[in-house]
């Protein structure tokens, strides 16, 4: 009896899902691989941080050097050459990062870089498998871990050696995870960006321990350091709070696209007061953090994506690689049970067009290392093109998540604070 060929035409059989997987999982180490190994690796050509940027891993050297200079008894946040490392951006985390970093000095930076790489994808195997365990619906669960598999800013996120991804998927792990104080505390430490997730923690009490234990660590290990070293302190305050909006080919923000809208209106000196754009991130984060803290959504994660779309749409420097940051969101979204097809849809469309380059690499003909900010030479409407694909889909995701929160109707504050304080099951989705 002669056998019957194999065919894929149903997404329902598992040797089908086997063969995607293991494709799109090829694809992903062929290019994280040609990262590690090739000075212009296959993504040089697609962005603006491979082509107009120091080299790979710089934003990594930027924690080596300051590990060096913390081993050194030097303060971290200053840029001296130390005779080891290659080439870095500066220094703007937290203190704690700087001694955590003295770690990877004991290795050439070289085989540091490495290792944060092999770090990183450790996180994303782990996240993968997390976000296939949370989406119910077949088709739904392999297009979402297809598009993290191939997402454009995450390999970027690689080539610079940035901490975005482990940042925000350790915030997310934390409140899923039995270990969650601990995963949740590192995301914080790395970089702060997770306290604004706060108010979703606060009107959880099944969650209150991990955000007292990650605050509480956040303030033993950066309030002594920065009185006892006031100088230190004022250059890490003044690199994260006291920014105007750089105008170059870098950014792909929310607040980015403002600037350009402003510059067609001749209000660029008052949009770049660095005063009100605080204040419009302030008042943005505030509305929303009062929205999830009110809302009857039982679902932790929609607020948590809420909260995080906001700190992404009003932070005053978005660069490309953080748009890996919103693709977890989108992720997050994807795990929300019991709504419709469109608004599933919706978001994986948000998901495929975030995970995808900018039409950056076709703009920027000539790709010239040298030349710090290409659009310079571009007419004005291409600068729209290469920032509305990541700007849209962002706020896209921002208005979806909101909408779940009106969806489930709003509390009172006294409501709010008694269901706070209501001992909730361990047991109840995120």
């Amino acid at each position: 009896m002669p056998l019957r060929p194999f065919t894929c035409g149903s997404l329902r059989n598992p040797a089908c899902i086997r063969i995607i997987l293991a494709i799109f999982a090829a694809v992903h180490v062929a290019i994280v691989s040609s990262i590690l190994t090739e000075e212009r690796s296959l993504i040089w050509p697609l962005h603006n941080d491979t082509i107009h940027r120091f080299g790979p891993g710089a934003d990594f050297y930027g924690i080596y050097h300051a590990g060096v200079n913390t081993r050194r008894g030097i303060n971290p946040y200053i840029q001296n050459p130390d005779g080891i490392t290659p080439y870095y951006y500066p220094f703007r985390y937290l203190p704690i990062v700087a001694l955590a970093a003295q770690v990877f000095t004991y290795l050439s930076p070289g085989a540091a870089y490495l290792l944060w790489i092999l770090i990183l994808e450790g996180l994303l195997a782990l996240f993968l498998f997390i976000v296939w365990r949370g989406i119910s619906d077949l088709r739904y669960r392999l297009a979402t871990v297809v598009l993290l598999l191939v997402n454009s800013p995450y390999f970027l996120e690689l080539h610079m050696g940035q901490f975005t991804f482990a940042a925000v998927a350790l915030c997310y792990l934390g409140l899923v995870l039995p270990a969650g104080p601990l995963l949740f505390t590192l995301s914080v430490l790395l970089k702060p960006l997770s306290l604004v997730v706060l108010p979703a923690i606060v009107r959880e009490r099944r969650y209150w321990f991990t955000g007292l234990f990650a605050v509480a660590c956040l303030l033993l290990v950066s309030v002594p350091y920065f009185i006892a070293h006031p100088i230190q302190g004022i250059m890490f305050f003044r690199s994260n709070f006291l920014m105007e909006i750089w105008d170059h080919t870098g950014h792909y923000g929310f607040t980015y696209f403002l600037h350009l809208l402003a510059t067609e209106g001749d209000m660029t000196p008052f949009y770049q007061n660095w005063g009100l754009m605080n204040l419009f991130r302030f008042l943005v984060l505030a509305a929303t953090a009062l929205l999830v803290f009110h809302s009857r959504e039982p679902r932790v994660g929609v607020g948590v994506s809420a909260l995080l779309l906001a700190h992404f749409l009003t932070y005053q420097h978005v660069w490309e690689h953080h748009m890996t940051g919103v693709c977890i969101v989108a992720a997050i979204l994807m795990t929300v049970p019991g709504r419709t097809r469109l608004r599933y849809v919706a978001v994986l469309l948000c998901l495929l067009v975030l995970a995808l380059p900018t039409p950056f690499g076709l703009i920027d003909v000539e790709k010239d290392p040298a030349v710090f900010n290409p659009g310079d030479q571009w007419p004005r409407y291409a600068l729209y093109v290469i920032v509305l694909p990541k700007v849209l889909p962002t706020l896209a995701l921002y208005v979806i998540a909101v909408n779940e929160l009106f969806r489930g109707g709003f509390r009172t504050p006294r409501e709010a604070i008694r269901s706070a304080l209501t001992k909730v099951s361990a047991r109840q989705q995120f």
